[in-house]
């Protein structure tokens, strides 16, 4: 495991249960080369399971751009995206989401 934590800030909205959207906190530990599709595995994965984003079963060629989203409030792929130190993730559009950073089509 990685000495180095990151500090990542992401959007969370469930509209069957929230009012209005929030933001949680969470530390991942850092491993070099990892993309925020990465940080996301990893928080769902070992943190918190009720995270939802696009699950990239196939992805990471930056081809479909189903994981499209704001990471540090510019547009990119989080299969594709580098992670870093201090992130803050959002849904592309926040007025289309189904369930925190998964969003209508």
């Amino acid at each position: 495991m990685s000495e180095k934590i990151i500090h990542v800030k992401i959007f969370r909205f469930d509209p069957s249960v929230d009012k209005e959207h929030y933001y949680k906190d969470y530390e991942v530990p850092y491993i070099k080369g990892m993309s925020v599709m990465d940080v996301l595995d990893y928080i769902y994965q070992n943190i918190d399971g009720t995270l939802a984003y696009y699950d990239h079963a196939g992805c990471s060629l930056g081809i479909c751009g189903r994981c499209v989203g704001r990471i540090n409030g510019r547009s990119g792929l989080f299969c594709q995206t580098l992670a870093t130190e201090e992130m803050q993730l959002d849904p592309l559009y926040k007025d289309r989401v189904l369930k925190d950073l998964v969003m209508k089509r």
